[in-house]
């Protein structure tokens, strides 16, 4: 099996598994009756990653050379680098609720920005900190979602 093929596979086991979680996403009463809910993006996903990923496995991939081997294809990547992003991805999940969305965002990405190589510390805060703010604007101002500001504020007397 030709590694895109294989690449394809995964995705579309996926693409089902999280189409199919998105009906369990709880909805409020009002909420059932919308068009556009907490179940539509996560389902659209699903769908499209199902679709795409098909098309792939069942589509010809053109190549006309020799078959490649899954393993060749992991062979020589920067696994490292892989298992520090997944642990920021936790670290970030875990400290959410603490810190707050705009601080743990902020974390998130210069820590990603670093592990990815990035070492211009104006560069890691110019990228960052601009977009955390655009999307805590957009989601908590412009489309009036309820964004918790952290128990990190409540703790030192900021909030009450």
């Amino acid at each position: 099996m030709k590694t895109g093929k294989a690449g394809a596979l995964i995705l579309l086991t996926f693409s089902i598994a999280y189409g199919l979680l998105a009906f369990k996403v709880p909805l409020t009463l009002l909420a059932q009756r919308e068009t556009f809910n907490a179940r539509t993006m996560p389902f659209a996903l699903g769908i499209i990653g199902t679709l795409l990923s098909f098309l792939i496995l069942v589509l010809p991939s053109g190549q006309t050379d020799e078959e490649d081997k899954v393993k060749d294809a992991f062979r020589g990547l920067d696994w490292s680098s892989v298992g520090l992003l997944i642990g920021i991805m936790i670290f970030y999940s875990m400290t959410l609720r603490f810190l707050g969305f705009v601080i743990s965002s902020i974390i998130f990405l210069v820590g990603g920005f670093c592990i990815l190589g990035e070492r211009r510390i104006w560069l890691l805060f110019v990228g960052s900190v601009p977009l955390v703010l655009f999307i805590w604007f957009l989601m908590g101002r412009i489309l009036g979602m309820y964004i918790a500001p952290g128990e990190i504020f409540y703790l030192l007397g900021v909030i009450k």
